[in-house]
């Protein structure tokens, strides 16, 4: 059985080196052909830009995570490649400005790109068929408790995950004296919602048998990630002393926020006075939106959002999340809330030291006291700053329960680094393509 994963992931690994050869060659390519009469007088030069470009590749390779072959989508894979060929193009063409101390031309770099994001598509294609026909996802028992809050049902919708989920067992209901037969034709299981006793016979079963085990994480589970370890006796002890950012990454953070709002703000000029002009058109109503929300520490703000429903939209209903086709939505604001660009004047807010580039979404006051009466822990989000983006909005969706919310959220701050946080702000790019991402919340019937 092991043997089958480690084909599949050298398969992969070779793969991801076949591919990256390709665009290195189509890169040299384009060196030796489009700029040879600008500075490349000796063959180090091109060795040099090799390596460049080598790294650049494969660091954003692995950020957008481009050569997981048979775990996601064809589509989604495109989508990643393409924005790492296109950060890369840029990158590489600034790098090559900077050297001859003069703007060359782009057309060389623009052609590598779309000739790059063409080939990626058909090897893709390829690619991804290949691993997904000869090696099948890995397939899993799925045994919850009594709130797995329908991630069963998500696993089952989804094709081309790289787990396949071949039977559902109530934990109520399991035998451990049958549990050979409960695993028969399973290369691992995935628990939900089961609780630490559960957990330990069902992995200790699973570890004997050498069979695959996937958890979905408890509160507690979260806050365990960033411990330590211990050797103060004879025996490991964990330290949970991560609570959030330290004063000197505060600070680091600030300082990113304050650059980055203020050259964003510039950047974004022209898009933010094309939506207020379109806004003012349609209805002749106000263009931004204000709002409470919640910050650090519960302190309030006023949240600055181009308006994208109907005037006084929750004049009948109070506060409430949006759903899908809302009808309060206006046209315009259907295509900025698609696009995010409802979001933008929020930049503002950033600089005014509001919220942050990356952290929990805030929420408003009254929903969040409504949440917190049933989730308790859900407090714990505000030991940071609330952000614009962050783990729970790249690895989420919109309409994500409230629980898997609170779990990203709480890896974000308990394994908090500055590097993570440029990251977020990297792969929120992907998500701005990514259809479910703006997903809204489901009636109560159930309904979109």
């Amino acid at each position: 059985m092991w043997e089958r994963f480690n084909n599949k992931d050298n398969a992969k690994m070779a793969l991801s080196f076949a591919n990256i050869f390709v665009y290195e060659i189509i890169f040299l390519a384009t060196l030796m052909l489009g700029y040879i009469n600008y500075f490349f007088y000796y063959s180090n030069g091109y060795l040099v830009f090799f390596g460049i470009y080598l790294v650049l590749l494969i660091a954003f390779s692995n950020l957008f995570s481009t050569f997981s072959f048979g775990d996601t989508t064809t589509t989604d894979l495109f989508l990643s490649q393409s924005l790492t060929h296109l950060f890369v193009s840029v990158l590489v063409y600034l790098i090559l400005c900077l050297i001859t101390l003069r703007l060359i031309p782009a057309g060389p770099i623009l052609l590598m790109f779309l000739i790059q994001t063409l080939l990626s598509a058909l090897l893709l294609y390829l690619e991804n068929n290949y691993i997904r026909r000869n090696f099948p996802p890995v397939k899993v028992v799925a045994i919850y408790g009594e709130s797995h809050y329908n991630l069963i049902g998500k696993l089952n919708n989804i094709n081309d995950l790289a787990i396949n989920v071949i039977k559902t067992i109530d934990l109520k209901d399991l035998d451990y004296k049958k549990i050979d037969e409960v695993l028969k034709g399973a290369d691992g299981i995935v628990t939900l919602d089961v609780h630490h006793e559960n957990k330990k016979k069902l992995f200790k079963v699973c570890y004997e048998r050498k069979l695959l085990i996937y958890d979905v994480p408890s509160i507690t589970d979260m806050l365990l990630a960033s411990s330590n370890i211990l050797h103060i006796v004879d025996s490991p002890i964990l330290k949970i002393n991560k609570f959030g950012p330290t004063q000197i990454e505060r600070i680091i953070k600030r300082l990113i926020d304050i650059i980055g709002s203020l050259i964003l703000l510039v950047l974004t000029s022209p898009i933010m006075l094309i939506t207020a002009i379109a806004i003012k058109i349609q209805d002749g109503g106000d263009i931004l939106y204000k709002q409470t929300r919640l910050t650090r520490g519960e302190s309030e703000f006023k949240i600055f959002k181009f308006r994208s429903m109907i005037m006084n939209a929750e004049k009948n209903t109070g506060a409430v999340l949006a759903k899908q086709n809302d009808d309060r939505i206006t046209p315009v604001g259907k295509f900025i809330r698609k696009c995010r660009i409802d979001e933008l004047p929020q930049l503002i807010n950033i600089f005014k030291g509001d919220m942050s580039f990356v952290g929990p979404r805030p929420e408003r006051p009254e929903i969040y006291d409504e949440i917190c009466k049933n989730m308790p822990e859900f407090r714990y989000r505000l030991v940071v700053q609330a952000g614009l983006t962050g783990y729970a909005q790249v690895y989420g969706k919109y309409n994500t329960s409230l629980r898997d919310k609170l779990l990203l959220d709480l890896y974000y701050i308990e394994n908090y680094n500055v590097v993570d946080d440029i990251k977020l702000i990297l792969l929120t790019v992907k998500i701005l393509f990514n259809k479910d991402s703006t997903e809204g919340v489901l009636d109560d019937d159930g309904k979109k």
